[in-house]
């Protein structure tokens, strides 16, 4: 097998590379307009920065929405309270403590503390305090705007593409699990790792928040296959959900398994799907007949044996593992049938 051709530059490198430009871009448009204080913009585009392009997004909107409400509740207390030793106490007291308490509702009012505080202390002393706070607005603005710039155009690391090869990697490991579900079972019901799947279940949900994401920030700028993406990350957490107990079926049962009978049958339905997942998590294209093939062959060589009075062989303990197993496995059969169809409805 070839190995995976790596990124020439990290996505760190280039991470600081894009911080290292878009604080350069923020001073010289800072200076280019006539803001004074040009640091403001940089290290505003310093704090903005993330590694991915929906965090950025989410950070650029919370600084600049926190800073305009802190600028607002600054001015207002600029006018109201007198530039006098006291007053100002007053002032920082109750604009800070507002702020403070109004994060119960948005998270925003943590970032409107901040800015009320630098612009309502710095701007002591100075002959026209209204306008220097909003020059100081201004230049947090351009640090933003340079930030988010920046993170959508050059080398952007998105969130979806992240995801998209995290559940490439997912869907791989949870294959590789079924199959080797399936030769446990079939080598007289050998005992596994009662934990298999459950750093796929944590990572499961911590898709949800990535999709969460690309849904609320992304979308608006890329146009992606939301429609696949969510049904990539539905599919991955029904699929763990579904084979979550079956360790507990292999594991529960003391003494000698059985030989399976119906051995050739599961191996095809387990290959199968095992197939289908690979291609889900990768987004490519696959032909579900054998798949719908190995449902069949298993449901219908189970009626024979049920016919032939085979099952009736197990002792109860047994009969309800082997039955449980089997039940498990073609029932997601089944449902990735499903899934596989609707799929192809929407090509």
């Amino acid at each position: 097998m070839a190995s995976e051709s790596k990124p020439l530059i990290s996505s760190h490198i280039r991470h600081g590379l894009k911080v290292g430009l878009a604080s350069v871009l923020s001073y010289v448009v800072s200076a280019w307009v006539g803001m004074p204080y040009a640091y403001w913009a940089v290290i505003t585009t310093v704090i903005v920065m993330q590694m991915h392009v929906a965090d950025s997004i989410e950070m650029s909107l919370y600084r600049f929405t926190g800073t305009a409400i802190g600028a607002g509740m600054s001015v207002l207390m600029i006018l109201v309270f007198p530039p006098t030793p006291g007053w100002t106490l007053a002032a920082i007291f109750l604009g800070t403590g507002v702020c403070a308490y109004l994060t119960r509702y948005n998270a925003r009012y943590r970032m409107a503390a901040i800015t009320l505080a630098i612009t309502f202390l710095t701007s002591l002393g100075a002959d026209h305090r209204v306008e220097f706070t909003l020059f100081r607005v201004a230049e947090i603005g351009i640090g933003v705007l340079c930030a988010f710039v920046v993170s959508v155009a050059v080398w952007p690391n998105r969130t979806a593409s992240v995801l998209q090869e995290r559940l490439r990697v997912q869907y791989a490991q949870l294959a590789a699990d079924l199959v080797l579900l399936m030769d446990s079972f079939l080598e007289h019901q050998r005992k596994v790792d009662p934990d298999l799947f459950f750093d796929l279940a944590r990572d499961a949900q911590s898709n949800r928040e990535l999709f969460n994401k690309v849904y609320s920030t992304e979308r608006r700028f890329y146009r992606d296959d939301l429609a696949q993406l969510s049904t990539q990350v539905n599919v991955l957490n029904s699929v763990v959900e579904r084979l979550q107990s079956t360790p507990n079926l292999l594991n529960e049962v003391e003494g000698e398994g059985w030989d399976i009978i119906m051995t050739p049958e599961l191996q095809r339905l387990a290959q199968s799907a095992a197939n289908a997942l690979r291609a889900i998590g990768a987004g490519a294209h696959y032909d579900s007949r054998p798949l719908a093939t190995a449902v069949d062959e298993v449901e219908k060589r189970f009626i024979e044996l049920r016919e032939q009075g085979v099952i009736e062989r197990f002792e109860v303990r047994r009969y309800f593992q082997v039955m449980g197993f089997i039940n498990t496995v073609q029932h997601l059969g089944e449902y990735l049938l499903v899934v596989l169809n609707r799929k192809e409805m929407r090509r």
